[in-house]
């Protein structure tokens, strides 16, 4: 398994753009990852670590939005997340 490769499930209501599957427009997604990210790095992930931890994926392919979670709860979910993705990976 590489870096965080599960999929969540959207539960509830919310834009249809928030859930796993869709696409959300360009500035929602920018927005939601900027927060993910500033909150990894203020909370000690370093930045070549995020870079290890997204494989060259943007935050929201890696980590998608659930439906109706606001840009917050995302940025402290994604982070979690991240943490984990980092602290699982063992180099090959």
């Amino acid at each position: 398994m590489g870096y965080h490769d599960a999929r969540f499930e959207a539960v509830g209501s919310g834009p249809a753009w928030a859930f796993g599957g869709a696409i959300a427009p360009r500035h929602f997604r920018r927005a939601y990852g900027r927060a993910a990210v500033a909150a990894a790095i203020e909370n000690g992930l370093m930045p070549e670590e995020l870079s290890e931890v997204l494989g060259g994926r943007r935050v929201v392919e890696a980590f998608p939005v659930d439906g109706g979670e606001s840009v917050s709860d995302y940025a402290h979910r994604a982070v979690a997340e991240m943490m984990v993705a980092y602290l699982s990976y063992a180099p090959a």
